[in-house]
Order: C-alpha cells, then structure tokens, then sequence
C-alpha cells in the first residue's frame, strides 16, 4: 500500500494544473501509463516513457544527486530522472513538456543489479585505508632502522622525533580530512585534492612531486628488502657478486620486476596480497614482543641484549650522535610516516573516499605511532649500544669495551638487525621485514602511477596524455607503471637506504605543506562552497603544519630543500604561464575574489588626490571585434595600471532571446580581449537606442572608485553621409560626457575603425578562399538552415548580410580534421561556453561546409519561431553578436600561425592593404613605432589630460615608447610669445614630462586662407537650413542643421579652428600622433553640424588624431 500511494504521489507532482483539467477517465489512464514507466520494479524501469506522456507538461523536479555531481564522473541508478529545467524553461510562456526535461543520454546500471557492463570494483576502508596505510608505515624504517635511530638519538630525543613527525602526520592528515569530506573525491589523491582545492598551478607541481616522492618510496623499500636478503645471504658465506651494494642492487632490480607484474594484475589483486602480508606482518610484530619476554640466551646477551633493565634504560635515555645529528635522524625516519598517505592515494578504488579516507588514515597513525613508540622503548630498555658479540667478552666484563675503537659488530649502533635478534623466532620477524618492504613498494607503486595518470588525464603539461591511458575495468595506469617504473630502478642503483631516505623526506615535506596550506587556504577563503563534514581541524594548525614542513625541508637537508622548492616552483611559474584550460573553483580564487572585495570597500573612503590620479577609462567601442585598433590605442593608456571598461551599448530589447546571446558573446568577448592581452572589462548593455544606452553606462560602469572619469569615443568618420538621427545621437555623446562630469577623448584614424565592412567585401573572401586551399582545405562555403528545413550556400564572411533570423538556426563553423589542435573541440561553437570550433569527425577535405544549426533548441523548435522576435533590431542584434562570437573565436583559433593561417595571411594580403588604402593593419597599435613623435597642442587649460595622456603613451608596454613630445599652444599675447614659451617650458618641467620642443603660435585670429574658408564652406553646406528658428524643422533635424545667423555669431570660433587647421597641416602632418585640446560645445548654443564640422577641420588629413578635453579639474601637480 505504501509503495502505490508513493507511486500516486510522485505521478500527482509531475503533472501540471493543465493535466488536472482532464477527464477524469483520462486521468487514471495517464497515472497508469506514468506509473508504468516511473515505476518501483525492474522490469518496469526498462521501459521508456510513453509517446502519449512526452507531451504531458510536467512540474519541477525534486532535488536529487543527480543534478548536483559531474556527470562525466558519476553514473546514477535511473534515467528517467527529470532534469533541472533552466531559469528560461520555468519563466517562459511556453509549455515545458515532460520529455524535454528527462535525461536520457547516459548508460545506467540497473536497480536489481542486472548492469549492462562491468562496473570497477571498489575498497572500503579497512583494506583500502587502514590496512594500506599500516602496512606503507610499517617498512624498511621500522625493521631496518628504528633501533638504529634510538641509539643516535637515544630514548629521549628518539621519542620527540617520533612525536614531531607523528605530529606533522596528524596536522596533515587532519587538513586531508577536511578536504577531502568537501565534496566527492575522484581518482588522483592527494594531487586531485589539492588541485581542486589550490588550482591547477599548485595542484600540477605537487602532482608531479609526490609521484617522484612515491617513485623514490618505492626505491627506498626495495633497497631494504635488497640489503636483508643479502644480510641473510652473507650469514651463509653467500654472495652474488661482492655481498655488498652491488648485490643489493641486482637484488633490488629483480625485486622491482616481480613486484611489478604483481602490480600489472591490477589493483584488486594487489589489495589481497596486502592483505596477506598484513598477517605477516602482524604476526611478526607479536612475534617481537613476546620475545622480549622470553629468558635470553648467552648468545644474544653477547650480541648486546639485556632483557627489561633500568641499566640498559638509562644508558640509552640520552643521545650518542655518532656523525649524526637532530636533523639527519629526523631525515632518515620521516619517509616511515609519510606512508600514512597510501589510502588516500588510490582515491577513485575506494568505495567512499570522503570517508574512507580520514577514518582509515587516522586509525593508522594512531595504532602505527604508538607502536613505533612502544618498539623504541622497548629496545632501549632491552639492548645495549654496543657489543662485542664475544661469549668471552661477555664473560669477562669486556662486552662493551670494543665501543671505544668502533670495532663492535653488535648492538643498537652497529646492527640493523635488533628485532630479529629479540623475537621469539627470527625467521618470523625477517618474514615481517619481507612484508613490509614489499607491502610498502607495492603500495608505492600502485600510488605514483594512479597520480600520474591524473595528472596526466588532466593535460595540465604537454605531450602526457599518452600516460592517461587505462587498462581494464579498473582503468589500471599501466604506461606511467612502467614510466615510474624505470626510474625507481634508476634510484635503487644508489642502493643505500640512509642516502635514498633524505631525498624522499624532502619530497614528503613539500607534499605536506602544501595539503596543510591548502586547507588554511580554502578555510580562509570563507567561500560557501567550502563546507567539510569532517569538523576536527583549525585553520590556523593547518597553516602551522605547512610551516613546520617547509621549515623541517631546509633544517634536514638545506641543499635538498632548494632543489626541491626550485623544482616546484618551476612548475608552478610554468603552469602560471601555460594557464590551463580548466575550472575547478579553486580556492585561490575565492581569496581573490575576497581580496578584491575587501579592497573596493576600502576603496570607497578613498578621497581623490591628484597624485594618486588615474585615467579610468569607459571606451564606447560597440563590438570590440569590430574596433580592435580602438581598443588596442586605449589599452596603450590604460595598460594594466588603470582602469578600462569596453562599453557596448546593443540596440534591442531585454528578451529572453537577446540576454541569451548577449550572455553568450559576454563570455566569449572576455576570452577575445585576453587573447589580444587587453586588461580591461567587456560591458554590454541592452537599449532601444545609443543615447539610452550611454546614459546606462555612464551611470552604471565601474564600482566604488573604480569608476570612469574618462569618456573614450571613436570618431565618427562618416558622419557627413550619415542621417540627422545617427549625427544627433553622436553628438549628444560629446555632451553627455560633460554633463557627468566626465573628460572626453575622442580619436580620429584617417580610414576609421570599423572592419565590419571589410570583413563583408568579396576581396578579403577570395583571399580566404585562397589561403584556404592552399592549405589542403577545398571548396569552403556555409549553409544556411533555415527553420523550414530549405538552405542556401553563402560566403562565410557574408553571413551577416544574408541571414533573416537565428533564433532557430544558430552559428557553428566545422573544420572537423584540419591539422591544427585548435580545431578539435568546441571552441568555435556560438553555442560553446568555451568556445572556437565545434570539431566534426566526418570532415570531408573536398566539401568541408560551415553550417548553421541550432543544437540546443532542437527539441523545443515548436515552441520557438520567427514570430516570437520581438522586433527587427533584435533580430539584428542577436545576429550580429552570433557573427561576431565566430569572427572573434577564429581569430584565437587562427592565432600563432605566421605564415600559414587564414586571417594573417588576409591582414598581411596584397588586397587586404588595397583595401586599407596606406597599409593600414589590425595589429597598428601594438607594434612599436621607433623615434616616434608625438605632437601635442594643448590650446586651453583643461586641467593638464592634454598633456598627461601623451606623456602614458610614451611609457614603456605602449607603441609609441620612448616617443618625442613636441608641444604647441597659442599666444595669448602676440608681443609676448617668448615670454609665454618659456613659462610654458618651466611649467612642462615643474610637472616632470620630458617634451623635446615648445612652440608658441604667435597669431590665430588672422582670417584664415581662402581655400580653407572654401574646404569648409563645403563641408557646411548640406547642413545649412534658411531658419533654423521657423519652427517648421522636425526636432532631431533641428539639433543638427545650422543657418547664416548661427555661423555669423560663431565666426570668430569657426575663423580660429579653420587657422589652426592651417597650422596643424604645416607643422604636425609627419607627426606619428596629434594630440588636440577638443572644444566643448555649449548646450544648445551649437548644432551638431558646426561642431562637428569643427573637429571635422580639425583632424582631417592628418594622421592619427586624438581630441582631448579634460573636467577643467588639475590631474597634475607641480607639489611632491
């Protein structure tokens, strides 16, 4: 009864109130068709949802894990889950239908078990933690070197080196418990937790640490079973080539063969092989203990053994550093901790790690340091330093006399072998030795390539993914087992253990500095995502750990702790550099974001100084793929030391359908702007009209005292041809800046900005079309899809003036198979959040088709048509911006080839610069100019922008570095002028800008020649009107045409821009850039026509042309 009334629930939520309106005969039958397809049983799982119920409309979904985890990761149990609807699909109008929100893309085992494939099998904790772990702990260190490190430093300062480094462990692994409880963890360990955690920079240079680290654990376990075995070898008189190191190493190397076809089984196999040696081991460990209870024999009292003594305690309580020191113990019994991190190694075979993980790993440090404790207590207590190993000696009171020559073969400072000697039967404990050593260096080698093999599926370096490959259902690393492999091999050739063990100390302490950092870091970031269930850490003991592990790395070992930290940071710059392509949400960008908060709200109580003025820029620069050369000048002054803010005011309206590729060419304007190494930020805003728009972004633009104090425009080339409307709208942008107070600069290039009109020219597609084949691709042409299922061949730069809609048929360029990397993914995609080109496997070389087609609108094309526009401008709009996404990502897509992509090969082109008319190119502004001259003429006192903004573009990072400033400006007084040059001089000194020459004008207000009054009265004459005060001019016509009465009063002003035009052309043609104090226009005192023609005077054939005007408040200063 419960599972029908849960099947009759369930069904009653997912059916909407229209359903509810049915019959209600239609009713029971639609919850009896919904519950067969939604029911409990198996049989009924497998069957997929009817036609009838696809068409029902559904409600929303409850919160279920599937909609929360990586889908590429996880596999779930029911497909016919409904998806999260998008915000759109819930806000819509439209009817969102049951079929459109289920899953049914992935492959999912069954409920009763019955899976359609072989699915991994996973560890729990106890053999895949606690039992690991225990068994990397108790190694070579423990058998081998323990009872050594006890007479060094005796019972007491032995016992804080195992407390100090236990402690180290347990910081550690209580930072690694609380990182890894955030969340799921995957396949990689320690390098995917701290990777996701720190970002990619860190996470790749630890990654490639801790497997050098695991790499050197496993050397350093085989040269201890190495150096047993051949220590049982010589009790026999045996040896294989000299009984020493060499036999260690052939031993060593044989050794690492065995282990690594035992390892080439898989990790399964070897999770029940540490098992089995687990047994050993325990027993071995019993084995010792009870015999130190046992009565001993005369040979073991002669070898130093004493049994429980006060004595014997004592004389071992206090340190005997024979060549050793602190330090150096402290280095050689590290490694045997550092096995505490084998569980969280394996990661992705456990079956969850979130748990498994600190539950393990805290229960094995706890059992294996108390036994490390206990054993060298126990030792101290029961062997001598030293001993001869002589019954005679022994009888004779001489036992320990050989200490003062160092000729004593026995005892905890000459003997490695003390645990065998004490155990109740020594075969068992020399069996313990064989198991650990082997125990350990299978888990090390199992651990190093797993890491790898994340790192290397995680592409962060070049050229590895060969070593991301998997093998069986396990994935098993089976390339990077053989890469670690050999170079384990290599090491083991040093075959001494107390020489291996301080490089992998090194490695270890690194590791664990980073996953303690990492944890402070994340908990510091106080982001929400960050929400560990495991509660047990403090965020100030993780930063104390990473601390003492960076500290402890140059106390053990100075020289090895540089290489170390060389090593890491190389990495690091090197993947800072690289930047990979990956979003984790790090915690370093958490903190960033915090930083950056903090700092804008400190920012706000920041009174403005002069000194501390910057041009914090707002560029009104439409489509930045449009004016790349703008942006690039402005970026000259900006830099990244000021502030720039690429305004793009889209006409439209804020429909679902705009914001939704505005959204979408945000994201990709971002990744263009980067590309072209512009520090600025993309703002686009939706209007019905510019004027609105400006308004939008002069309010808005920036935060704090991050805001704009400088309006940047483009100069409107074409504004003579241009209608009353356009002209009015452009001017009113000159006087919006001043009345939000704001300086303007506008720049004037002789061919204007805008390449739109050259992208769509036939001459640039033949050029396309040509670099095109050359390069093996053929016949290139796109297809337009319409909605009606019927399509047309285009040119693909003239996709823009031939579409009529794209709200169903949107933008996707296919290069498929082209030899380029670049063309291989998504990046070309309109549709691709990443975006450049959307790879097709089916590439055919003869007929490759850019086509336009609409992925994620398919399923919906019925609710969304060309009748729902919302009006022509947005279709404009929403079809520019998807031409331009292609135009901006196929530039990225093409950059870095010189000589063989398609857009260098158009911009360098024969026709590309006949188009130019002066070779003009898109990259103008980014190549330097040498012994550049900047011409300024500074004509009124604005404030000092005039002459600030020529001095920033002179700086270093800009294309007129180290240009010449020449400075002009107008006599106030004719008798005067030199007067005037030299107070102009002193003034240009006093504000420390280095100017080549000044020149004083000495008379302007001379009637101006009459072929340039002619030019003019040319120029003015389309706009002249009999009237302008009739009142029979429609308004907009009004605010542009200008009379004889308005010229007549503005003589005197119109007579001057025409003698400084005349100047300006005798003195500054050559100049690389002139700089022009611009004049502001009293409202409603001046039509557009007569001002624009002014600056129209102004900057005519001239070479780049900058008119500035500041606030008329001081941006420079003369004061320290």
């Amino acid at each position: 009864m419960q599972n029908e009334s849960g099947k009759e629930n369930t069904t009653s939520g997912m059916v909407s109130k229209e359903a509810e309106l049915q019959t209600s005969s239609e009713a029971k039958s639609t919850s009896a068709e919904l519950q067969k397809s939604s029911g409990t049983n198996s049989d009924s799982e497998n069957e997929q949802i009817s036609a009838n119920n696809r068409n029902l409309p559904a409600t929303e979904p409850v919160p279920h894990l599937q909609n929360y985890a990586d889908k590429d990761v996880h596999h779930f149990t029911n497909s016919n889950l409904k998806k999260r609807p998008s915000l759109s699909q819930l806000h819509s109008d439209s009817v969102i239908y049951l079929d459109n929100i289920i899953d049914r893309k992935q492959e999912v085992p069954h409920l009763d078990g019955k899976q359609t494939k072989k699915v991994q099998q996973k560890l729990g904790w106890i053999e895949g933690v606690l039992i690991r772990s225990s068994l990397s702990v108790f190694g070579v260190i423990f058998y081998l070197r323990l009872t050594w490190i006890g007479a060094q430093a005796g019972i007491a300062l032995g016992s804080i080196i195992i407390v100090l480094s236990s402690l180290i462990g347990l910081l550690t692994a209580l930072s690694l418990s609380a990182l890894c409880t955030n969340g799921r963890v995957q396949s990689g360990g320690v390098y995917y937790i701290v990777s996701r955690t720190l970002g990619p920079e860190f996470g790749g240079s630890i990654g490639i640490i801790f497997c050098l680290a695991n790499v050197t654990a496993t050397a350093i376990t085989i040269t201890g079973f190495a150096e047993t075995v051949v220590s049982l070898m010589g009790r026999f008189h045996t040896q294989l080539i000299d009984g020493e190191i060499m036999d260690i190493r052939i031993i060593g190397w044989i050794t690492g063969c065995v282990l690594l076809m035992i390892v080439f089984t898989g990790v399964n196999f070897e999770a029940k092989a540490q098992i089995v040696l687990m047994v050993v081991l325990v027993a071995s460990v019993l084995n010792y203990y009870i015999g130190t209870f046992i009565p001993i024999s005369e040979e073991q009292m002669a070898r130093g053994v004493t049994g429980y003594d006060r004595n014997t305690l004592k004389s071992n309580f206090f340190p005997d550093w024979r060549g050793e020191d602190f330090f150096s113990i402290l280095a050689i019994y590290f490694p045997a901790v550092a096995g505490f991190m084998a569980g969280a190694n394996i990661s992705g075979d456990l079956k969850h790690p979130e748990s498994a993980i600190p539950k393990g790993t805290l229960w094995s440090m706890l059992i294996t340091g108390g036994i490390y404790l206990s054993v060298l207590w126990v030792t101290g207590s029961t062997v001598l330093r030293d001993a001869s190993g002589s019954i005679e000696d022994l009888r004779d009171g001489t036992l320990t006399d050989c200490a003062a020559n160092f000729t004593c073969l026995y005892g905890t400072q000459n003997s490695y072998e003390v645990l065998e000697l004490e155990g109740a039967w020594g075969p068992l404990v020399t069996a313990g030795i064989f198991a650990a050593s082997l125990s350990s260096a299978l888990g090390a080698m199992i651990s190093g390539p797993k890491l790898f093999q994340a790192v290397a599926k995680d592409k962060l370096f070049p050229k590895i993914e060969f070593f991301a490959e998997g093998h069986g259902r396990n994935k098993e690393p089976r390339r990077a087992i053989v890469l670690l492999f050999v170079i384990s091999m290599a090491i083991i050739g040093i075959g001494q253990i107390n020489i291996i063990a301080p490089i992998i100390s090194n490695f270890f302490m690194a590791t664990y500095a980073l996953i303690n950092y990492a944890c402070f870091d994340a908990s510091f970031a106080k982001a929400p995502g960050f929400r560990p269930s495991f509660t047990f850490y403090n965020k100030w003991m993780s930063l104390i750990g990473a601390l003492i592990c960076f500290g402890f790395m140059f106390l053990i070992n100075w020289w090895a702790a540089l290489i170390t930290t060389a090593f890491a940071i190389m990495l690091y710059v090197y993947l800072l550099r690289r930047k990979p392509d990956v979003n984790w949400g790090s915690s370093l960008e958490a903190n960033s974001y915090l930083s950056a908060l903090r700092r804008m709200l400190k920012l706000q109580f920041t009174r403005d100084h002069i000194k501390t003025y910057r041009p914090q820029i707002l560029l009104l620069c439409g489509s930045p793929v449009r004016r790349p050369e703008l942006i690039d000048f402005v970026s000259n002054i900006t830099k990244n030391t000021s502030l720039l803010i690429c305004g793009h005011v889209i006409l439209g309206s804020p429909s679902e359908k705009v914001l939704e590729v505005v959204d979408r060419y945000n994201k990709h304007m971002i990744v263009w702007l980067k590309s072209r190494r512009i520090y600025g930020f993309y703002s686009p805003v939706i209007a019905p009209n510019l004027s609105e728009g400006a308004h939008y972004l002069l309010q808005t633009a920036g935060m704090s005292y991050l805001k704009p104090n400088i309006l940047f425009l483009g100069y409107k080339n074409n504004w003579i041809e241009s209608n009353a409307k356009e002209i009015s709208e452009y001017f009113q942008l000159i006087h919006f800046a001043f009345d939000y107070d704001k300086a303007l600069i506008i720049l004037r290039l002789p061919k204007g900005f805008d390449i739109s009109s050259l992208l769509n020219q036939e001459t640039v597609n033949d050029s396309i079309s040509d670099n095109v084949t050359a390069h093996g691709v053929h016949n290139v042409r796109c297809k337009y899809v319409r909605s009606d299922g019927s399509s047309i061949i285009v040119s693909p730069l003239r996709m823009t003036a031939s579409m009529d809609s794209v709200f169903t048929d949107t933008v996707s360029i296919n290069f498929g198979a082209y030899d380029n990397p670049r063309f291989h993914d998504s990046r070309l995609d309109v549709n691709s959040e990443k975006g450049i080109i959307d790879g097709n496997p089916s590439f055919d070389l003869n007929d490759s088709e850019c086509i336009m087609h609409d992925r994620r609108y398919n399923s919906m094309r019925t609710n969304i048509n060309d009748s729902e526009v919302d009006s022509s401008i947005d279709a404009a709009s929403i079809r520019d911006l998807n031409f331009e996404i292609v135009t901006s990502n196929t530039h990225e897509a093409l950059k870095g080839r010189k000589k063989s992509t398609i857009i260098s090969k158009v911009m360098k082109g024969d026709k590309w610069k006949k188009t130019l008319a002066g070779g003009q190119q898109l990259n103008v502004f980014k190549n330097r100019i040498k012994k550049a001259v900047i011409d300024v003429w500074w004509l009124c006192d604005d404030g000092g922008l005039t002459i600030l903004i020529p001095h920033l573009l002179t700086l270093e990072r800009s294309y007129l570095e180290e240009a010449k400033l020449r400075v002009f400006t107008v006599a106030t007084d004719s008798e005067k002028f030199e007067e005037q040059k030299k107070e102009l001089s002193n003034l240009l000194d006093s504000f420390r800008i280095d100017v080549k020459d000044v020149t004083v004008i000495p008379d302007i207000s001379q009637q101006p020649k009459e072929s340039t009054l002619n030019e003019f009265n040319q120029l003015i004459s389309k706009f002249k009107v009999a009237d302008r005060n009739s009142g029979q001019l429609e308004e907009e016509l009004l605010a542009v045409a200008t009379d004889d009465a308005e010229l007549s009063v503005l003589k005197y002003k119109t007579y001057q821009t025409l003698r400084i035009r005349e100047e300006l052309l005798e003195n500054s043609k050559n100049a690389n850039l002139v700089v022009i104090t611009l004049p502001v226009p009293r409202r409603n005192g001046v039509s557009a026509a007569l001002y624009l023609s002014w600056l129209e005077m102004l900057s005519r054939d001239l070479p780049p042309t900058l008119l500035i005007r500041g606030n008329q408040k001081a941006v420079l200063t003369c004061e320290n």
